[in-house]
């Protein structure tokens, strides 16, 4: 498993990509849920901005993957993951 990680796979920049700011989101989320239910006040930050925060450290993995690993594909595809993500905040933030 670990080999196929190790590889150079748009694929699998693509599954990091979403996969590391879906994590950092779920965290953020719930500290977020925790705060508001310990402090009583509602909409401290809007999901919109957890998402335009979680996006942030693909580029520390994009830094990463392109510099030290020299992985061009999977640098594609962890660009990839962020340009689909920075859509999709940009779509919630200006349709709502």
């Amino acid at each position: 498993m670990r080999d196929k990680l190790r590889r150079d796979n748009g694929w699998i920049g693509l599954a990091i990509g979403l996969l590391c700011p879906a994590v950092i989101f779920g965290v953020l989320y719930g500290i977020v849920t925790l705060v508001e239910n310990l402090t009583g006040k509602t909409d401290i930050v809007s999901p919109q901005s957890l998402l335009l925060l979680s996006i942030i450290p693909n580029l520390f993995l994009l830094r990463h993957t392109l510099l030290k690993l020299k992985h061009d594909l999977t640098g594609r595809g962890i660009m990839g993951a962020t340009f689909l993500l920075a859509i999709v905040f940009v779509v919630l933030e200006f349709a709502i």
